[in-house]
């Protein structure tokens, strides 16, 4: 679930703004092709609750309720001074033709949702929020996804989720109280293959937690996007793109956040039901991996459910976005008045400013230890990753296709594994460099400054690792 952060307008008034001289042959403006107006975001954290607009690159952008009326007028046959006419009645104030062409000059168009006809649209900017999934790929296509969720909609009925907790509960009871995980662990220490087993279901349970989500959404009636497949910080992740959930009240949205918890006990239910027909043990294993894949999706400090439940549940979306001018205002003692902030009603700036204190030092401390480990991390990972290439080997030899199987797998996990803590550290790496050029931009004496401690880092972090001896035994 995204929601790409964009441009919030304050919307205030605009006394005293110079006029423009527009030429009355200017250009017709026109929404740009692809752009849905979402209207206001119901139940927000927000004095002013903002509006939202989707592009057609399915970035979702906050806007002040002026610039939404602006738009709402905007048909590609009107000028700015009709434009002007018709939004001056809906707001109840005067707004003159030179108002409405500031903003389509200097707001609109930039963000890409408004274009002016006969013009080229320029590259509209985008959104690259912290933590955010990478390399992303489509195993179903935004029809079909819909199809999906609009077949199983009916499984949110009340009844049906009052049965599903309860069987749930019991059958909890049963395996962790009554039954135990002996017999599935004892199984999968006798034989390795299995593990296949268990990753295989469980990657099914992941794409039928996607399946909850774009059925909860569909089930509010908004549409879901595509579902798909990622890398999340070093793991491979499925994703469903429910943005249009935005247009949604809280109820709706948290539909949406929970669906895919609820779809994972439904799954749980099902390979019960295989498991009194099969006696398979491995299958009481999956569902307590199940579990634990769900407690990991409920924490809310990365962009897992958690995440989004409670920002649906404060009303604020994209809650990382409010880092940076959260900590500012603290360390300024609220000197420095930022919407993001001061723009947040009392109850919610609280929730807010609360999960910001906790997830920056439990972030700095996870990339700090994995910076100041790195070497010694990979090398630990590589001596897996060359167990596991003797392990395929030896079963090739032997014939044994189902364990070299196995071991491929593990090798592959753990490949990614490499190759995720490096992109993580480089992504670290643009991040402060991006931030230190934007600082130093045009003053030589800051670049100097930026330059040296950009050395000064690299050489610390190069002597760290050398005298804990994290270079040697590759």
């Amino acid at each position: 679930m995204t929601l790409a952060p964009g441009h919030l307008s304050t919307g205030r008034d605009f006394p005293g703004l110079p006029p423009e001289q527009v030429p009355g042959s200017a250009p017709l403006p026109r929404l740009a092709d692809g752009v849905e107006l979402l209207g206001t975001y119901q139940d927000s954290g927000y004095r002013q609750p903002p509006s939202l607009v989707r592009r057609a690159d399915g970035q979702v952008i906050q806007i002040s309720p002026l610039l939404y009326q602006v738009l709402t007028r905007i048909d590609g046959a009107r000028d700015a001074a009709a434009i002007a006419e018709r939004a001056s009645q809906d707001l109840g104030r005067l707004l003159t033709r030179d108002q409405v062409q500031f903003l389509l000059d200097t707001k609109l168009q930039p963000l890409g949702i408004v274009a002016a006809e006969g013009a080229p649209l320029a590259a509209p900017p985008r959104a690259n929020p912290l933590l955010a999934l990478r390399a992303r790929g489509t195993l179903l296509p935004e029809r079909v996804a819909n199809a999906v969720g609009t077949l199983l909609a009916p499984l949110f009925r009340w009844p049906l989720v009052i049965a599903v907790l309860a069987s749930v509960l019991a059958l909890d009871y049963w395996i962790f109280a009554v039954h135990g995980l002996g017999p599935g662990l004892s199984q999968i220490l006798r034989d390795p293959v299995d593990l296949l087993v268990v990753a295989g279901l469980s990657a099914i349970a992941g794409l039928f937690h996607e399946c909850g989500h774009a059925s909860g959404c569909r089930c509010g009636g908004a549409r879901t996007g595509v579902i798909g497949f990622g890398i999340y910080l070093v793991w491979p992740s499925f994703f469903t793109n429910v943005t249009d959930s935005y247009r949604l009240n809280r109820a709706g949205r948290l539909r949406t956040d929970l669906g895919g918890l609820y779809f994972n006990l439904i799954f749980m239910l099902v390979l019960a039901g295989i498991y009194v027909g099969t006696s398979s043990e491995l299958l009481l294993l999956v569902i307590a991996v199940t579990h634990l894949e769900m407690l990991e999706q409920l924490l809310p400090f990365a962009r897992y459910d958690g995440y989004y439940i409670l920002s649906d549940l404060v009303g604020v979306p994209d809650l990382f976005a409010r880092v940076r001018p959260i900590l500012r205002s603290a360390l300024t003692r609220g000197r420095v008045a930022d919407p993001r902030v001061t723009g947040l009603r009392r109850p919610s700036r609280i929730v807010v400013t609360t999960w910001v204190l906790i997830v920056v030092p439990l972030l700095a401390f996870s990339l700090g230890y994995l910076i100041l480990h790195l070497p010694l991390i990979n090398r630990a990972l590589w001596r897996s990753v060359r167990a596991q290439g003797h392990t395929i080997a030896t079963a090739v030899t032997g014939h044994d296709f189902a364990l070299a199987a196995a071991g491929v797998l593990g090798a592959f996990l753990i490949g990614l594994s490499i190759a995720g803590s490096l992109y993580v550290t480089a992504g670290i790496a643009r991040r402060l460099t991006a931030l230190g050029l934007r600082w130093s931009a045009g003053r030589r004496g800051r670049r100097a400054l930026v330059g040296a401690a950009g050395l000064v880092v690299v050489a610390g972090l190069g002597t760290f690792w050398a005298t804990q001896g994290q270079f040697t035994g590759w």
